[in-house]
């Protein structure tokens, strides 16, 4: 087929030339292009949202302690400590606090977990020999 010749579309099988339906043909490749650029755009568009939604997840799922309100100023926190016992060591890990005590009753030691961003206790841990 040439830029001057089509079939027509009720199955004659003469060309038609371009002056009996050029005006049509050049409407209708105006709205192909247009639409063209707007599937383009609208893609573009789908792909950067989805590259945005996968890079969120990722940051969350790679840090999940960053993105926690910290409580500004939590002020005085006081941590009930069991009667008898004594604060041996005091680890920094994991974004927690650890303090590990010795109690001099029972012989064993406890783990208190602590939260230092929000100034909360998140768990105990109690160890005892057999």
């Amino acid at each position: 087929m040439t830029d001057h010749t089509q079939i027509p579309p009720d199955g004659e099988t003469g060309p038609v030339e371009a002056g009996e339906n050029g005006d049509n043909n050049a409407g209708r490749a105006r709205y192909v292009r247009t639409l063209l650029i707007v599937v383009i755009t609208l893609g573009l568009i789908l792909l950067g949202g989805a590259a945005i939604v996968i890079g969120t997840i990722i940051k969350r799922v790679s840090d999940p302690e960053g993105n926690v309100p910290v409580k500004p100023g939590f002020g005085e926190t006081q941590i009930e400590l069991p009667a008898g016992s004594v604060l041996d060591e005091v680890i920094a890990a994991d974004g927690r606090l650890i303090l590990r005590l010795r109690d001099k009753a029972e012989g064993g030691h406890t783990l208190i977990l602590l939260d230092p961003r929000r100034g909360e206790e998140r768990g105990r841990i109690r160890l005892k020999q057999e």
